[in-house]
């Protein structure tokens, strides 16, 4: 495999059919001048098609990159990498990538485009959000941001605090929001937990596609070979939990299949049998959490607590009823995680993407504290932040103050997303109908909405309503086609950056990304492109930003690894930090300080919060009229009142259609090969197959009974329709599947993207935008959907 991923690369660099991969006339690339003919060398960096933040080390032939492998040095993935890693060659050398800046010069959607200088670019784009923010409107200004934590998301915070807007938008309320939220409400920490899978003895997961593209997929496979069989006389059991039979499935000790929308019920099953049979951890329970047993607050009020709901709302005959889950495998399912602690009970993002999505999560979440599982060896942690240097705070003016005096534009923290931390699919509505105000300048970075959002048609039309639309995409991708300017960034084997990976092992890890080759083309770091814009603003922008460039800047904030003394670099200059960064691709802590109970728990109460005081806070806040909270309630078809809605709880999942119309469930799922910016671009993961199936199809799986039914075959060619729209796809049959669901994976579609309004089909079209009514977090596993033969 390694020696075709090489020839492939070669073939790549080749450019052309007719031409030897081999010859000695190779493309120019920048920078070849200063290489001796053959020589080579390998540069360790970070992995940049998803927030995993796998170390890899890239070899470089002449100038050129040739070939990624993993990093044996950095603890999340020790040297593996998966096929998405590999493709980032094809990324780089990607022929549809944008090679300077652009501004428009037909009508926008036409694909026509105007070559500018960055200087040009920098100070058009810098004059028109100077203007803005004089006629004292800066809250106007929108930040799409699809990078969940690292330094260019702060510098977005950075540039929108100084100028004076609330509105850096995030995509965190369509991928893992929803397990982010249960952090936040039950640990009081926002951000996804991380696990000691070295030491566990049981995990049961909740559709967490561990070994496909979970957003821990290395670190996990690697894990999973010592959980499996590099223990002698302890083979770790993993259960898998899903309404489709996965990878993750097969690679399982067992397989239970689900009705979609019921990983709440279940979950709170097994707390049952927990709480019933007094099997659940008494000493962690009293000493670490809240809201276990009925609770009277300062006014003297009552609550409910945890023990109670569960006992008398959720007994295992109504999970077995819900789930389609039998009674005697719930009982046994709990039974065996106590037999078998320390035990994680572990969920995806897709886990709780339902309209009962935020009850859904904190279920899953109380069965670990249930447990003891918390900050324990074996357990579910904390990921411990990275001890770097501040920036000084930002001195807002007049304006900025004003601007951040109003709401959100996506309603974050008002009625429309009372408990949510971003609303992404809200906005075309906002924007739309220019409530709460207009949007009049939008930048997109790392996002494509109009493909990776449901109706990407609506999109289309929220880009043409904003006045100015700024992309920084490398690609010329669906929304790039719908901006004003192209500020187009480097591909992550052509930059400088401190990477912050996704919660993993729960110490602390920075990968250290450094370009790899010299930028193929006139391309800019998008922190270069923030700070520049910043010097190209009237004060106080400028001062905002007082470093030369983005290196010098996230340079600033590697001082404080100076003073760790157990670090794996261990150095008391810059010099010397520098140079074993560049020699090893990372930083990372030494070890995970187990059962630090102080500040462990960073709730109103200071424990681990059954009953989120946090939730009860926030309604109170924005409802604090009790019958407004019961009309919103009831107009979102919620059932749950009170003291519930502050507990883990579950309520019948809501699909948009018909059930008589639209007779299927669609389950949509990220398969092996789902990178950041999807996969239809990337000829190397449209050649991973699906589940057996042929590579470059896109299918809809459907289970073999409900195929006769509807007398299709294997191969068939159908349309898949739903009240949000409908899309053509290639039938596979599928065992696997549950009887009366359709599947389809996420990230295909047709590239390049279609100019005048084509938007190119995705899965996501077939989505209705609905959401988790309190959390805004989008109903993924929420729609109806039919089939007929085409």
């Amino acid at each position: 495999m390694q020696t075709a991923g090489v020839a492939a690369g070669g073939f790549l660099l080749a450019g052309c059919d007719d031409e030897d991969p081999y010859a000695l006339e190779k493309p120019a690339v920048p920078g070849e001048d200063r290489w001796y003919s053959g020589e080579e060398k390998w540069v360790a960096s970070v992995c940049g098609q998803c927030p995993a933040g796998c170390g890899i080390r890239v070899r470089v032939v002449e100038g050129r990159a040739v070939k990624i492998e993993g990093n044996p040095v950095c603890p999340i993935n020790r040297g593996g990498l998966g096929p998405k890693g590999q493709a980032g060659l094809q990324l780089l050398y990607h022929p549809d990538r944008v090679r300077g800046p652009l501004r428009r010069a037909g009508p926008r959607g036409s694909g026509r485009w105007k070559p500018a200088t960055w200087d040009e670019a920098i100070a058009e784009v810098g004059k028109a959000l100077t203007e803005l923010r004089n006629q004292g409107d800066p809250r106007s200004l929108v930040v799409l941001d699809g990078e969940p934590r690292g330094m260019v998301p702060e510098l977005w915070v950075r540039f929108l605090d100084a100028f004076g807007s609330p509105n850096h938008i995030q995509h965190r309320s369509t991928t893992d929001g929803i397990k982010v939220l249960a952090m936040q409400y039950m640990h009081g920490v926002g951000e996804l937990p991380a696990y000691d899978w070295d030491s566990t003895r049981y995990v049961l997961s909740f559709g967490a596609n561990l070994y496909e593209s979970w957003c821990q997929t290395i670190h996990f496979m690697r894990a999973s070979s010592l959980m499996r069989r590099g223990m002698p006389g302890r083979r770790v059991k993993l259960v898998h939990v899903a309404p489709r039979f996965s990878v993750t499935s097969a690679k399982a000790d067992e397989w239970v299949a689900i009705e979609p929308g019921t990983y709440g019920a279940l979950a709170l099953g097994i707390c049952h049998v927990l709480i019933e049979k007094e099997l659940y951890d008494k000493n962690f329970v009293s000493d670490h959490t809240f809201g276990f047993e009925d609770w009277t607050d300062e006014q003297g009020k009552a609550h409910r607590g945890f023990k109670d709901l569960v006992e008398k709302d959720y007994p295992v005959s109504k999970a077995a009823a819900v789930t389609g889950v039998p009674a005697g495998t719930i009982e046994r399912l709990a039974l065996e995680m106590v037999e078998h602690r320390p035990a994680i009970s572990v969920a995806d993002g897709n886990a709780g993407a339902a309209t009962n999505g935020l009850g859904t999560a904190m279920a899953i979440h109380a069965l670990n504290a249930l447990l003891g599982n918390l900050e324990r060896p074996g357990g579910m942690l904390v990921q411990q932040a990275l001890p770097l240097k501040p920036w000084d705070e930002v001195e807002r003016d007049e304006i900025a103050e004003k601007g951040h005096a109003g709401p959100r534009i996506d309603g974050v923290g008002g009625p429309r997303c009372p408990l949510g931390i971003g609303f992404i699919q809200g906005l075309p509505e906002s924007i739309l109908s220019e409530q709460p105000y207009p949007a009049k300048a939008l930048i997109l970075y790392r996002s494509n909405p109009v493909f990776s959002k449901p109706d990407g048609r609506r999109w289309i039309e929220t880009l043409q309503k904003v006045p100015l639309v700024v992309s920084c995409s490398p690609l010329h991708d669906e929304s790039t086609l719908w901006a004003d300017f192209v500020l187009p960034d480097h591909t992550y084997l052509e930059r400088w950056e401190l990477v912050e990976p996704i919660p993993s092992v729960g110490y602390p890890i920075m990968g250290f990304r450094q370009p790899a080759v010299v930028p193929l083309y006139d391309t800019m770091a998008t922190g270069d492109v923030i700070l520049r814009l910043a010097k190209a603003m009237e004060s106080p922008m400028s001062e905002a930003f007082p470093w030369k460039d983005y290196r010098q800047a996230t340079t600033e904030r590697l001082k404080g690894l100076l003073e760790v003394e157990n670090g794996s670099i261990v150095a008391s200059k810059m010099g010397e930090l520098g140079k074993g960064l560049t020699r090893d691709g990372g930083w990372h802590a030494a070890g995970y300080p187990f059962e630090q109970w102080e500040g462990a728990f960073r709730t109103p109460s200071g424990k681990f919060e059954f009953y989120s005081q946090a939730i009860a806070g926030k309604l109170a806040e924005v409802f604090p009229d009790a019958a407004v909270l019961e009309a919103h309630l009831a107009k979102a078809g919620i059932t749950s009142r009170g003291d519930d809605l502050c507990l883990p709880h579950w309520e019948s999942p809501r699909f948009a259609g018909d059930a008589a119309e639209y007779p299927f469930i669609l389950i949509v799922y990220r398969g092996i090969n789902h990178a950041e910016g999807g996969v239809r671009h990337l000829p190397w993961l449209k050649e991973v197959p699906l589940d057996r199936r042929k590579a470059w199809k896109d299918c809809v799986e459907i289970h073999p009974d409900d195929a006769r039914s509807e007398g299709l075959r294997e191969d068939d060619l159908v349309c898949v329709e739903s009240p949000a729209g409908q899309r053509s796809l290639s039938v596979h049959l599928n065992p696997g599947v549950r009887p009366g669901s359709l599947a389809v994976a996420l990230g295909h579609g047709i590239w390049p993207p279609r100019p005048e309004g084509k938007d190119s089909p995705s899965v996501m079209s077939l989505l209705a935008n609905a959401s988790e009514p309190l959390a805004g977090v989008l109903a993924l596993q929420g729609t109806r959907a039919r089939v007929r033969k085409v």
